[in-house]
């Protein structure tokens, strides 16, 4: 990464495409595009092609989220396992036209289906489902970043990261810590610092994942970025907002921030 923070908005490919494409060219933001499953069978090949050779002409950096919803790629079951690679791939295959900086995606552990299986999700997940995704990966040229969603505890995947240093990613998502997981936020930082790429950020009252704007919840993000400059690390800020207004709210926290940062 740079040795800055570089900050991207988060953009469902449909708004961008539909509302959005003119203020990011006109702004100059950097931005993390949603791709959708819907979009993903909706739209056509030519279609991506062009938002991104638009993005590319103009010099905009941006990273891509994969498509996650219903996916389980540690999936006990095999056939659930393999129709949710083929969505992954097919969002990867899409993802590659953009030529993103780095495509974050899920792993798909629930603790409701996989908490008494736990080290076989992991084996499967670890074992059959990631050589694939990161042999298609660099068969396309993209960088992955794991995010955690409902994992319990840092310790859970730092195995995963370990067997996979080299080749794959950690996206931090701190609010996913606070409301999903059994540790706080700041213990999956100094966990897995080693393999951050990028943070989502997004704010919440610590009950549910309510994707508010920076500072409006509980979760201490001058400690997050305080962690970040001790030890020289300059992740992806992605900011996930619900509205319009919050982007712009957030926008200006990551701002005053970083300001400081460097």
């Amino acid at each position: 990464m740079e040795n800055k923070p570089l900050i991207h908005i988060s953009i469902p490919f449909e708004l961008l495409k539909e509302h959005y494409l003119e203020v990011i060219l006109r702004k100059r933001l950097s931005v993390e595009i949603i791709l959708k499953a819907e979009i993903l069978d909706r739209e056509e090949r030519t279609s991506f092609r062009r938002i991104a050779d638009t993005l590319k002409n103009e010099s905009i950096t941006l990273s891509i989220h994969l498509p996650f919803m219903d996916l389980s790629l540690g999936a006990l079951d095999f056939w659930v396992r393999k129709i949710s690679l083929k969505r992954l791939f097919q969002g990867m295959e899409v993802a590659s036209l953009f030529e993103p900086i780095l495509c974050v995606f899920h792993s798909g552990y629930h603790p409701d289906y996989h908490r008494e299986p736990q080290e076989e999700w992991r084996k499967i997940f670890t074992e059959e489902a990631l050589p694939k995704i990161l042999a298609f990966a660099e068969d396309l040229g993209i960088v992955l970043a794991l995010e955690n969603t409902f994992e319990p505890e840092p310790e859970f995947m730092l195995p995963i990261f370990q067997s996979y240093h080299e080749r794959l990613g950690w996206c931090f998502d701190p609010g996913h810590a606070r409301v999903f997981s059994e540790r706080d936020e700041l213990s999956w930082l100094t966990n897995l610092y080693p393999y951050l790429r990028e943070i989502h950020c997004h704010d919440n009252k610590g009950k549910w994942d309510d994707h508010l704007p920076l500072g409006d919840g509980v979760i201490d993000f001058r400690r997050i970025f305080s962690f970040l400059k001790e030890n020289n690390l300059f992740p992806i800020l992605t900011i996930e907002a619900k509205r319009e207004e919050d982007v712009f709210k957030s926008l200006k926290y990551l701002q005053q921030i970083c300001h400081r940062w460097v």
